[in-house]
């Protein structure tokens, strides 16, 4: 070269899955690939997101992007059958194995309003159908869809196991947990779909990372994936947006009739796996005088937790049990700011960002001592067995009535919690994609930490996945 003078080397890019970030609830996952693609952009990458919406063959310049961030109007039943058997069929007869993914114009689309937020990234990409699609094909002959990206892509890192592989690149799949096949009774699922799926990633994969040394036991045991093919990154962990005290006091008393101080909160979606009858029933039994607060959407298999909550308290706003469903973000930083504690004993969590972002405020928290989460909260959580209700009837009864423990436990909180920041995720990612020859920089990024999105409830406070 002339003057002797080298090539800039040009930034990756990765490109991870969209397949959370459009659902208005939210779920753990899409917390997950937030915090994901952010790390990325600061540690310097070009991040490509994929899309998989469905596209009409028309769709060309500016419909592409009205398609894949627009809203269609409510459908009649018929029409989803329709499609869904639509897939079914692409399936059945192979049509589906092989996608394209076409680039999505956005030079005359403002996503900053877009609700829920989406995370920052450089490139948006869209294959028709491609999530239901992989999905049915995966279900009906155990294959994953061969994707080809319209750009030169260093890796795809599939935030959640998606029967779908990249062509060409190295595949990275994010495995959370194995609630399928370790709880099967606590999920929805078909003809043990996910469990082929999850075989089927296991032989597939180039690298699995996993949010917690308890999950990469349970995958090296039971899907006999060797260890140098799992990475534990954990979770990226933004700080909270604390809100001023008074205000957040003003918040909850004003909306909610709760007294800071004054009541336990439960964060997460009510799905068997939290563990909300037993619970409920503990916090009864521990006659501790303060409402237990539960603030998060339906998951599945939530109908009843449901009837428990509404035989308790029905709609009475000062009943001891008062279900408070799923919160704007900000309402959901208020009543952890002034709740007396977070109650969170998980039956089986893969990582538990709800203990997590609690311990970051200094809220103390009482949570279970299975799975990851022994691990994640340290010495700065009061742990129970979840399966035993005398022994969480003894733990609330500890942390509500015990200043002296409450205030040591305020304390370690933000210590422990700083173990799992973005600066430590953004190296242990570093770390992970170096055994697939990626390399990224793992130092602070010129663009700073990144807003979580401005919602909340099981999107911000929960990471396992739905199955």
């Amino acid at each position: 070269m002339e003057g002797g003078e080298s090539q800039p080397v040009q930034p990756p890019t990765v490109l991870i899955d969209g397949s959370h970030f459009r659902r208005v609830s939210g779920t753990g996952i899409a917390s997950y690939a937030f915090g994901l693609a952010t790390a990325l952009k600061q540690s310097g990458c070009n991040v490509a997101v994929l899309f998989g919406q469905r596209m009409s063959a028309k769709a060309s310049g500016l419909s592409i992007a009205t398609q894949v961030f627009g809203h269609e109007p409510p459908a009649p039943m018929w029409h989803h059958s329709l499609t869904k058997a639509g897939s079914v069929a692409r399936a059945v007869l192979g049509t589906s194995r092989r996608k394209s993914a076409q680039n999505v114009p956005l030079g005359y689309v403002d996503l900053r309003a877009n609700d829920p937020a989406l995370p920052p990234f450089d490139q948006a990409l869209n294959a028709s159908s491609i999530f239901d699609d992989a999905h049915q094909l995966c279900a009906r002959r155990g294959l994953l869809v061969s994707l080809d990206a319209p750009s030169v892509l260093a890796v795809a890192h599939w935030t959640a196991p998606l029967a779908i592989k990249a062509k060409g690149v190295p595949n990275i799949y994010s495995v959370h947990d194995l609630i399928p096949i370790q709880f099967p009774y606590f999920v929805l699922d078909r003809n043990g779909r996910m469990a082929r799926l999850l075989c089927a990633i296991a032989r597939e994969a180039d690298l699995i990372t996993t949010v917690s040394e308890a999950s990469k036991r349970q995958i090296v045991e039971v899907l006999q994936v060797p260890e140098e093919r799992i990475s534990v990154t954990y979770q990226a962990v933004a700080p909270l947006p604390r809100i001023d005290q008074e205000d957040a006091e003003r918040l909850v008393a004003s909306v909610y009739q709760a007294q800071a101080g004054h009541y336990a909160l439960f964060l997460g979606a009510i799905e068997p796996k939290k563990n909300l009858k037993r619970l409920i029933e503990a916090h009864l039994l521990a006659g501790t005088d303060i409402p237990l607060l539960i603030a998060g959407p339906n998951g599945w298999l939530c109908e009843e937790d449901l009837v428990l909550i509404e035989s308790i308290s029905g709609s009475d706003r000062h009943g001891p049990v008062r279900r408070l469903g799923y919160l704007p973000r900000r309402h959901v930083v208020a009543l952890l700011q002034c709740a007396r504690f977070l109650a969170f004993p998980s039956i089986c969590e893969g990582f538990g960002l709800p203990a997590l972002e609690a311990m970051q405020l200094g809220v103390p928290v009482l949570t279970s001592n299975t799975s990851s989460l022994p691990e994640v909260t340290g010495d700065a959580a009061v742990l129970v067995d979840p399966l035993d209700i005398a022994d969480m009837v003894r733990g609330i009864r500890q942390i509500a009535n015990d200043a002296d423990l409450s205030a040591e436990l305020g304390r370690r909180g933000p210590l422990q919690a700083a173990k799992f920041d973005q600066r430590e995720y953004r190296k242990r990612l570093g770390a992970a994609y170096r055994t697939v020859g990626v390399e990224i920089r793992t130092g602070d990024g010129p663009c700073g930490a990144a807003a979580l999105p401005d919602v909340a409830g099981e999107r911000a406070f929960d990471v396992s996945p739905r199955g």
